[in-house]
């Protein structure tokens, strides 16, 4: 049954990870080419809307999308409940921004704000529908659902964008983008998985879904309002388009690392769940997932570190260097955040979301001290993102304490484990930066800057036998075996489950 399990967990990451690659390359190219047609005030009109709807989704879905994970029993009474309540939850928020839109354009004097924020609130009821699905499709490790319908909708929404941006039609590309990718993804999901809702409220499962989420659910709105504190202050105290080159800036990291975190997440929730009566096995699973995530993200992040300037003056042209420095404070916050979010999942897969809530408390009290002072203190929005990237230092430090005691995971088998994609990521960053400092021009330049920055690292990955890609190059095997096997026999036509379940 474990073996059985394992295999499955390891199929969904793969079927995950394609979607979050393949997502992440179409984004790029989409996001890419709308920064090169559209202006930054554009986006900094954008920025601020995001600020007030992604709170509202916060509030709406993130308590209860945790807890029907968690719940070993979960059923459609429980699914269904959570729906009703969310899309209660909705309407009322929705109520508020609507009526809100004037005083918030009128407070950072942004004209547009008034209808774009009114349409694009409107998301927040197909995001309560989304996060429903997105629950029970995790549930059952079907992400080959996700892949299909995450590319379909970041395709058809970006290829809108970009014809509306090419038209002149300036932020409504991007609202037109948002509008389309949430209620599209929708419909699709839909289609694939045809869950159906049933007119059934219980209080009593609603009381017991939100005993555990609440927790949760306010660690979140600290984690979203310090975050949004950022964008507020920068929107409002610093002159120009500040807000919008600190959004440029953290929109490739966070790419990045939320994909990345997106597939260890949306799969490893579930299996932490599965053995939350059983810690050390937990510890094990948790020291795997750290051990390949840092594989992963660290030479990303050094590597885009490295190649920021070229990076952005290739594929953005020059109107967006003042990103630059932001960029590179923002790979060392996403270098983190993966895996301090792979920690945080296995203290909710234990039900401890009171240790989640209290750590957040802690986190973000240091958070808040450290940006008052970035905006008392100095006149530049680069210091808002200095508070930003000590605060995630500070954040991963708060975790491992927190680790340490609840699984003893030792300290130094948590350094140990990060230590060497580090020392690579080192090395490959020293390769990169040398190479940027032969003459040659600058798309040539960036170019090899790439490919030997990869080739740099996966060389001496392989060279020093690292049991981590080791680990992933295996399963990567394993999964592709698996499906060749599969073609080479028979399938009945009446089975519609996904690659997990096929197992």
């Amino acid at each position: 049954m474990d073996h059985t399990f394992r295999n499955k967990t390891i199929t969904g990451v793969i079927w995950k990870a394609m979607e979050s690659g393949g997502n992440q390359f179409v984004k790029l190219v989409i996001s890419v080419v709308l920064a090169r047609l559209l202006d930054p005030e554009n986006y900094t009109t954008l920025a601020l809307i995001q600020i007030f709807v992604i709170f509202a989704e916060t509030l709406i879905k993130r308590g209860f999308a945790t807890s029907l994970l968690q719940r070993k029993d979960a059923d459609n009474i429980d699914f269904s409940s959570a729906l009703w309540l969310m899309l209660s939850l909705s309407a009322v928020l929705y109520t508020v921004l609507y009526f809100a839109a004037p005083a918030i354009s009128a407070y950072y004097k942004q004209p547009l704000i008034i209808p774009a924020l009114r349409i694009v609130s409107l998301t927040l009821f197909s995001g309560a529908f989304n996060s429903v699905q997105g629950a029970i499709i995790q549930r059952k490790l079907e992400f080959r659902k996700f892949c299909m319908s995450t590319l379909a909708t970041t395709v058809v929404s970006g290829s809108v964008a970009l014809y509306l941006a090419y038209a002149g039609y300036g932020v409504w590309a991007l609202v037109a983008q948002q509008m389309i990718n949430s209620f599209l993804n929708v419909l699709i999901l839909w289609l694939l998985d045809r869950w159906k809702p049933v007119l059934v409220f219980s209080i009593w499962r609603t009381k017991e879904l939100f005993s555990f989420g609440w927790k949760i659910l306010i660690s979140s709105l600290m984690d979203t309002g310090y975050n949004s504190l950022s964008s507020l202050v920068i929107g409002k105290r610093y002159i120009g388009d500040s807000l919008a080159f600190y959004n440029r800036g953290k929109t490739y990291p966070d790419l990045m690392a939320t994909n990345l975190t997106s597939v260890a997440l949306a799969v490893l929730f579930p299996a932490y769940a599965q053995h939350q009566d059983n810690p050390i096995r937990v510890r094990e699973m948790v020291r795997k997932t750290n051990r390949s995530t840092a594989l992963m993200i660290f030479p990303m992040m050094a590597g885009l570190a490295a190649i920021a300037t070229p990076f952005v003056r290739v594929l953005l042209t020059e109107k967006w260097l003042p990103s630059v420095p932001f960029l590179q404070l923002m790979c060392i916050v996403s270098a983190l955040y993966p895996l301090e979010a792979t920690d945080l999942q296995a203290m909710n897969a234990l039900g401890r979301s009171d240790l989640y809530l209290k750590t957040e408390i802690i986190k973000k009290v240091f958070g808040l001290g450290v940006l008052a002072v970035s905006v008392l203190a100095f006149t530049t929005p680069l210091a808002v993102a200095w508070a930003v990237m000590l605060t995630a230092v500070f954040s991963m430090f708060v975790t491992m304490v927190v680790m340490k005691r609840l699984f003893d995971y030792r300290w130094r088998d948590q350094i140990w484990d990060l230590l060497p994609p580090v020392l690579l990521s080192a090395i490959m960053w020293g390769v990169v930066y040398g190479i940027s400092l032969i003459p040659m021009p600058e798309l040539p330049s960036l170019i090899l800057q790439v490919v030997c920055g990869i080739a740099v690292y996966l060389g001496l990955a392989v060279l020093l036998k690292l049991e981590s890609f080791s680990y992933l190059w295996k399963a990567m095997k394993s999964y592709f075996s698996r499906k060749r096997k599969e073609q080479e026999q028979p399938r009945d036509p009446d089975d519609v489950c996904g690659p997990g379940d096929a197992i």
